[in-house]
């Protein structure tokens, strides 16, 4: 029983509200170093209150990592991965305040809500944690496991150099299990417990058909824009299917104990996601709970960005002389992204394309662990006790993550969850939490830590470094 701490938990708690908010009006956008600084200096004043030992160490290419220790009573450690950049990825933060809209970094509470940009990814889910540890440590002094953090600031999204730095620093951050911050609740209001990421091949392609754009009068020059269409037209078509030779080789059917387990738990209501994006339908006329399933199940190739020409104001007559896409495929169980690569370049090549150049510039495998192992149970056994509702497992999260990089270097277990819900506006000026949400967030940490102790121990990873 951990009444004494939640009773303390809950004396706190507005306390804890009126800290989301100013930790929410750092501007902590990725590649703004002064705002990132101080939301370090921050993390790491709230840290040493909350009696967890903060080092700050330098990033390389990211900024600084924020590492936090508390010591515990038993020899299980349990380590919190969080970031406390702000994503600037689909909705570039303003640098002024749009009229009619809400100031980006308000940390305004209202309607029992808190409004800003990265309150819910990912500045909630992280303070929930160090307010957990916080009230543990008030009620009883010490924690039932040694408690580590890593609280990761990305410059851009394809920078990753947590593999260095988990490499460099290995014996402060080895741990028993890992809880990530992926995993907001459903559109049906049930906590949502990942298991996963998804795998990633992430590429540049250009080519490139005159040294430089011309006046489109000159009609008889090839066009790079149309060229490059062109070799995006075969590698996937309306039907959705990728159509690079082996990209299903490999994934996994739905068995039938995964059919249990995830997919018919999933959502039967997508109305609300059609909602909030204004799209008329989803792809392949999918609707339901089918909407959920394709988002969970399925590996996907999808066209992030395009650039040739004029496409700026005015009226500018021109034929493109070179051309570039961004591009992203998403994997699942057992696709490699390196061996997508070979197969994407050898089908472009037999379709006349070897003019088209491709850059990598983010590639990482498919991440899963099984439901039934121990931390999956543990957390979702918290879950129930704190929401009082069944969980919903899924094999990955819908965003990207570094999880096999943890999984490669200190093989502990991991699962992901976070405080936020389905109508949380990431990425826009309405980006919020509800405060009921991140009161159950904590008591979740605690039920976490109440149960931490049963943990396996990790051979040669557990214990303090």
């Amino acid at each position: 029983m951990i009444d004494d701490v939640l009773q303390v938990h809950g004396r706190r708690f507005d306390h804890c509200v009126a800290e989301l908010a100013e930790f929410c009006r750092i501007p902590s956008v990725g590649g703004d170093d002064a705002a990132m600084d101080a939301a370090v200096a921050w993390l790491a004043g709230v840290m040493g209150d909350a009696g967890i030992e903060p080092h700050v160490l330098p990033g390389e290419e990211n900024h600084p990592y924020v590492v936090g220790v508390a010591r515990g009573a038993s020899d299980r450690t349990l380590l919190f991965f969080n970031h406390y950049d702000i994503a600037n990825y689909t909705n570039p933060v303003p640098r002024e305040v749009v009229p009619g809209e809400r100031h980006p970094f308000s940390g305004a509470v209202e309607d029992e809500r808190v409004y800003a940009r990265g309150t819910a990814d990912d500045k909630a889910t992280l303070l929930s944690r160090i307010h957990a540890v916080r009230a543990w440590r008030e009620a009883r002094g010490r924690l039932p496991v040694t408690v580590k953090f890593v609280l990761e600031g990305k410059r851009d999204l394809a920078i990753n150099g947590l593999e260095r730095f988990l490499v460099k620093h290995f014996p402060l951050v080895r741990a028993d299990a890992c809880c990530w911050e992926a995993g907001a609740k459903d559109e049906a209001d049930r906590p949502v417990i990942t298991l996963g990421h998804k795998g990633q091949l992430y590429v540049e392609l250009s080519c490139r058909t005159a040294n430089a754009d011309y006046p489109s009068r000159l009609t008889a020059l090839p066009n790079a824009a149309w060229r490059l269409v062109w070799a995006l037209a075969a590698i996937k078509g309306p039907d959705e299917r990728v159509r690079v030779p082996g990209f299903y080789d490999g994934v996994r059917p739905i068995t039938p104990e995964a059919e249990a387990q995830f997919y018919a738990r999933l959502s039967t209501d997508a109305r609300g996601l059609r909602q909030r994006t204004g799209v008329p339908g989803f792809v392949k006329g999918l609707d339901g709970q089918d909407v959920m399933r394709f988002m969970y199940s399925e590996p996907v190739a999808a066209v992030c960005g395009l650039d040739a020409g004029h496409t700026g104001p005015g009226h500018k007559l021109v034929t493109p002389g070179a051309a570039r896409a961004r591009v992203e495929f998403r994997l699942v169980p057992d696709q490699d992204p390196g061996r997508l690569l070979t197969a994407l370049r050898a089908h472009l090549d037999a379709r006349g394309f070897d003019d088209v150049e491709i850059e990598v510039l983010a590639s990482n495998p498919p991440y899963s662990i099984p439901a039934d192992s121990p931390l999956p149970r543990l957390v979702a056994d918290a879950a129930r006790e704190t929401y009082g509702v069944e969980p919903v497992l899924v094999p990955f999260a819908t965003g990207m993550g570094s999880r096999y990089l943890f999984r490669r270097h200190t093989v502990m277990p991991i699962v992901g969850f976070a405080v936020g819900y389905a109508g949380s506006a990431l990425e826009t000026s309405e980006e919020h939490i509800r405060v009921r949400d991140y009161d159950e967030g904590i008591r979740h940490i605690l039920a976490i830590l109440a149960r931490a102790h049963t943990l396996p121990l990790v051979e040669g990873t557990g214990g303090m470094a």
